[in-house]
């Protein structure tokens, strides 16, 4: 068994967010058999630990993925591997850089370092939730964290927050018949929709999106009083909850904004910090890499650095643009490249922190 046969195992098992049972099982096994000193399980996550030293790294991945959806050439459970790239479902977001984690991690053999190789649940939908309740129920709180998502073998120095809100549009009911005497929230609602377009294009560096629109009623006869806009709001570092609110502020009178979901925290590692530097050094001289990548997407690191203060990269192979794609597809090389990151990377983190 090797990296690439494991990957190639846990493809082949679905796992939707909530449905990760066979894939933390599958984990479980390659943990054991890779001489992991202890197996953790809570929630329905999968850790291992490695080592028993002073300081403490976590290496997180998730194990769940988005729907298959249509237009693949190839089964998505399959795990195809043609001209050195695997297709399927997770093989990018995020099995590939979870095999490769295990893989890097077993190889760690330091009595300085006590490493924790985290397989997550509920990525896809929480953005940290299955993380932060693992971390919550044992106890552990890493010194240094590393989020593996796909980055295409450059280490991710941050990511953008994330929050879901919702825009009524109030209007007044008419028959259909008679649209004179109606007040269409729709059409309301398009001009607002026309303003959020004006606003995205002015921001250097956030973006929202309009992903949904709703009215209340079922029969197409009637002219609907209210619409309701649904949103997603991806957010820089340099913009807080109360800075994404003001950007509404062109909201007229009976027009109401709601936060509907949690507020994932946006996060940039400190550029000198310990992490960075040892992820940095650590690229250059295992993979002869040098450049630096920050998401725009969110990620587990909303968690770890973003609400408990815990100095976190992200890192692993894959390019983002194959995320929850068909098709969906990783270069087993990288995968292969990225074992040696994992496995060279607390040694780097042990030598930055003895230097100063």
């Amino acid at each position: 068994m090797n990296v690439i046969d494991f990957l190639s195992d846990i493809v082949k098992i679905p796992s939707l967010s909530g449905e990760e049972g066979g894939v933390a099982r599958r984990l479980k096994e390659e943990f054991e058999k890779l001489g992991y000193d202890e197996i953790i399980q809570s929630g329905g996550n999968v850790c291992a630990r490695k080592g028993s030293g002073r300081m403490s790294v976590l290496y997180d991945a998730h194990m769940d993925t988005v729907e298959a959806g249509e237009g693949w050439r190839t089964d998505p459970c399959g795990a195809v591997i043609k001209d050195g790239v695997m297709f399927g479902r997770g093989t990018c977001d995020d099995k590939g850089t979870l095999a490769a984690m295990v893989y890097g991690g077993a190889g760690v053999n330091r009595e300085d370092i006590t490493l924790y190789v985290l397989g997550s649940v509920r990525e896809e939908v929480s953005s940290g939730n299955g993380l932060q309740d693992f971390l919550h129920s044992t106890g552990i709180r890493p010194d240094f964290a590393v989020i593996g998502e796909p980055s295409e073998l450059k280490v991710a120095t941050g990511n953008k927050g994330r929050v879901g809100l919702r825009i009524d549009v109030s209007g007044k009911a008419g028959h259909a018949s008679r649209p004179a005497l109606a007040d269409n929230a729709v059409y309301k609602a398009a001009g607002v929709i026309e303003e959020i377009r004006r606003l995205n294009s002015s921001f250097s560096a956030d973006t929202v999106s309009v992903t949904r629109v709703e009215t209340p009623g079922r029969n197409i006869n009637v002219i609907p009083d209210r619409c309701s806009l649904f949103l997603d709001y991806r957010s820089s570092p340099e913009s807080s909850l109360d800075d994404i609110r003001g950007n509404f502020n062109f909201l007229g009178e009976g027009i109401n904004i709601e936060v509907i979901t949690p507020y994932y925290k946006p996060w940039r590692t400190e550029e000198e910090g310990v992490i960075a530097r040892a992820a940095r050094r650590c690229n250059s001289e295992v993979l002869d890499m040098e450049e630096d990548v920050f998401w725009d997407f969110c990620t587990n690191g909303s968690h770890t650095a973003g609400e408990m203060g815990i100095p976190t990269v992200g890192f692993g192979p894959g390019d983002p643009d194959e995320c929850h794609s068909a098709d969906e597809r990783i270069k087993t090389g990288d995968v292969v490249r990225a074992v040696k990151f994992f496995e060279a990377l607390p040694g780097y983190l042990m030598r930055e922190v003895k230097s100063g």
